[in-house]
C-alpha cells in the first residue's frame, strides 16, 4: 500500500515539476526586447519606421540617394561602364531597411493602431509605406508587394508589377487622407517630420500623389492630368518651408552618431574620404554654363582649395590625359576654374593624394562649412556639425512639378511663372539654411537681391528663347540644380524627360546602355527563388517608356 501511495506521489511530483519547467521554458521563449502584439507600443514601431526611412535612403555605407545622384552626375559614378558600375551587394542594406525597418514595423503597427483608433499613427504608417514602395519601384522595377513580409507563411514572395505597386501605394495615400480627415486622435510621442501636425501629413499625402502621377505621366497620361488638376483645385500641396518633407539630423557624434551622412563621410572622416566626389558636370552648371555663378554655389559646395593651378599628376591624374575625343567642345573635362575639383562621369581611377583638396559638400544640405574662400582642408566638427537634412520634397519642388505638368499635360498654371517661383524659392531656402543650423555667413558673401534677380533673368530669357522641348529642358535643368541632396527625384526626372540634355558623357566612348533600373539586391535575388536576377541594367521601370537609346 505504501508503495502504491509513493507511486501516486511520485507521479504527481513528476507532472507538477514538468508543468512548472514547461511554463518557465515557455516564458523564456518570449524575447523581452521584441514587443508582442498584446503589449506592443505603436509609438516605438513608428519611431523605428521613421528612422528606417533615413537608413533606407542614406545609409552611409551604400546610400540609395547617391546611386541616383551618381547616374545624373551630381556625384561621380566610377563605372567605368554602366554595366559594371553597381553590384547586387550594393543594395542589400537599403533593401533590408525598406522591408524590415520601415514596412515590417508599419505593418505590425497598423492593426493595433486601427483597433485603438489612433488615426494619426495609421496615416503616418500608410504615407511612409507608400513613399518606400514607390521608391523601391523607381530603383528596381517589379518588387514583392502583396506577398511581402509574411514571415514563415511565405518565404519566397512573388514580385508584383511596378504599376501594381504604384497603384497600391496611391491607395495607401488615399487611405492616409481619409484617416487624417477623421476626428483627431492621440498624437505620436515622437513625430520626427511634423511634430504631430495632422494637417502637414495631409498636405504631404496629397503632394506625394502629385509626385506619383507626374512620375508616371508617360504611361498614365489622362489619369495623371485628371488627378493633378484635382490636386491643384484642392490647393493643399507643399508650398512653404513649414510643410516640407525633410528628415533632420543632429550634431550628435556618437552613441549613436546621427549627423548627416555626407558630413560623416566628409568631415568626420577627413583625409579618408574614399570615393566621394562631386560631379564635374554639376559644378560646371553652377559656375560656368550660364556665364554667371549660381547664388547657391557657396552654400552647396566647399572648396578645400580655391585655385586650379599647381596640382601634379599624382594628385590629379586626369590633368595629364588628353581630352576624350568624343566630348563636344563645350563639355567640361577634368578640372574647373577656381578650385572646383571633382571627377568626371565614369572615371574609375584609384584614389590619388587629393582627399584634402577636392571639393566637398558645404552647408546645404549636409550642415558642413560655408565656402568663404577659406582655402583650407576640412576637419572634424567644423561648420554646423552635420545637423543637416534629407530634402525629400521641398516647397520649390512643387512649383517645378506643376510647371512640368502644365507644359506636358496642359494642367492649369503658367509654366514660366511656376519656373520662376521654383527658382526663387530654392535660392531663398538655401540662403536661409545656415541660420536654421545656427551658422553665421559673412555679409559680403550673401548674394544680393541684384545677384538673385540677374540669375532669374538669365533663366527666364533662356526659357523665352526656346521651343517647347527647349522650355522643358530649361525647366528640368533648374529643378535638377534645386535637387542637390536628393538623387532619387533627379534620377526619376532624367529617365522621364531626358533633361538636362547636355549631361557630361562617360569617359568611355562605349559605356553600354544607361542604367534604367538597378540590379536586385543580392539578399533578394540569392535567397528568394521567385525574384531571379535581372539580365542587365537596361531593363526599364514601368513608367519609363522612352526609347532604349534615350539617355547618355
Amino acid at each position: 500500500m505504501k508503495l502504491k501511495r509513493s507511486g501516486y506521489i511520485l507521479s504527481f511530483l513528476i507532472i507538477f515539476f514538468s508543468c512548472s519547467i514547461k511554463d518557465r521554458y515557455e516564458s523564456y521563449r518570449n524575447d523581452p526586447s521584441s514587443a508582442s502584439p498584446e503589449n506592443a507600443n505603436v509609438d516605438l514601431y513608428l519611431n523605428h519606421a521613421q528612422v528606417g526611412l533615413s537608413e533606407f535612403l542614406a545609409t552611409s555605407t551604400f546610400p540609395l540617394l547617391d546611386f541616383g545622384a551618381q547616374l545624373v552626375r551630381m556625384e561621380t559614378m566610377f563605372g567605368p561602364l554602366y554595366t559594371n558600375a553597381y553590384t547586387p551587394e550594393n543594395f542589400n542594406l537599403s533593401w533590408i531597411a525598406a522591408y524590415t525597418n520601415i514596412i515590417k514595423h508599419n505593418d505590425a503597427l497598423l492593426p493595433i493602431a486601427k483597433e485603438k483608433n489612433l488615426t494619426t499613427h495609421v496615416a503616418m504608417a500608410y504615407v511612409l509605406n507608400a513613399y518606400t514602395f514607390m521608391t523601391l519601384v523607381d530603383y528596381f522595377g517589379d518588387i514583392p508587394f502583396s506577398e511581402a513580409n509574411r514571415g514563415n507563411e511565405n518565404t519566397n514572395p512573388h514580385k508584383d508589377s511596378g504599376a501594381e505597386v504604384y497603384a497600391g501605394s496611391v491607395a495607401y495615400l488615399d487611405s492616409a487622407i481619409l484617416y487624417l480627415q477623421r476626428a483627431p486622435s492621440a498624437a505620436p510621442t515622437n513625430d520626427l517630420f511634423y511634430s504631430g501636425n495632422r494637417s502637414r501629413w495631409l498636405t504631404l499625402a496629397k503632394t506625394l500623389k502629385l509626385r506619383a502621377f507626374l512620375t508616371t505621366r508617360l504611361v498614365t497620361t489622362e489619369q495623371s492630368k485628371s488627378v493633378i488638376e484635382n490636386l491643384i483645385a484642392e490647393n493643399d500641396l507643399i508650398d512653404n518651408v513649414s510643410e516640407e518633407f525633410v528628415f533632420r539630423f543632429s550634431t550628435v557624434q556618437e552613441n549613436p552618431i546621427s549627423r548627416h551622412p555626407k558630413y560623416i563621410d566628409t568631415y568626420n572622416n577627413a583625409g579618408t574620404l574614399g570615393g566621394l566626389y562631386v560631379g564635374t558636370y554639376f559644378m560646371y552648371l553652377l559656375t560656368q554654363e550660364k556665364g554667371l555663378t549660381d547664388p547657391r554655389t557657396r552654400y552647396y559646395l566647399y572648396r578645400q582649395r580655391t585655385s586650379s593651378g599647381g596640382w601634379d599628376a599624382q594628385q590629379l591624374p586626369c590633368s595629364v590625359l588628353p581630352r576624350p575625343a568624343h566630348y563636344p567642345a563645350d563639355m567640361p573635362f577634368c578640372i574647373l576654374p577656381a578650385g572646383y575639383w571633382g571627377r568626371d562621369h565614369g572615371n574609375n581611377d584609384g584614389i590619388p593624394q587629393d582627399t584634402d583638396k577636392r571639393t566637398v559638400y558645404g552647408v546645404y544640405p549636409a550642415a558642413g562649412v560655408f565656402d568663404n574662400s577659406n582655402n583650407a582642408s576640412v576637419a572634424q566638427n567644423q561648420g554646423a556639425k552635420g545637423q543637416g537634412v534629407l530634402p525629400l520634397w521641398m516647397a520649390n519642388f512643387t512649383d517645378f512639378a506643376l510647371a512640368e505638368a502644365a507644359l506636358t499635360l496642359g494642367t492649369p498654371g503658367d509654366p514660366k511663372a511656376l519656373l520662376e517661383s521654383g527658382v526663387r524659392k530654392s535660392i531663398a531656402r538655401v540662403l536661409a539654411f545656415p541660420a536654421e543650423v545656427s551658422l553665421s555667413i559673412p555679409e559680403n558673401r550673401v548674394p544680393t537681391t541684384a545677384d538673385i534677380n540677374n540669375y532669374v533673368a538669365k533663366v527666364l530669357s533662356r526659357y523665352d528663347a526656346e521651343d517647347a522641348d527647349g522650355k522643358l529642358n530649361v525647366l528640368m535643368t533648374e529643378w535638377y540644380l534645386a535637387l542637390w541632396g536628393n538623387g532619387t527625384d533627379a534620377y526619376n526626372n532624367y529617365r522621364r524627360t531626358g533633361k538636362p540634355d547636355n549631361m557630361q558623357l562617360t569617359l568611355s566612348s562605349t559605356p553600354g546602355p544607361f542604367v534604367r533600373s538597378m540590379f536586385y539586391p543580392a539578399v533578394s535575388a540569392n535567397l528568394n527563388q521567385n525574384v531571379p536576377q535581372k539580365p542587365g541594367v537596361a531593363e526599364k521601370v514601368f513608367w519609363d517608356n522612352n526609347p532604349d537609346n534615350f539617355l547618355k
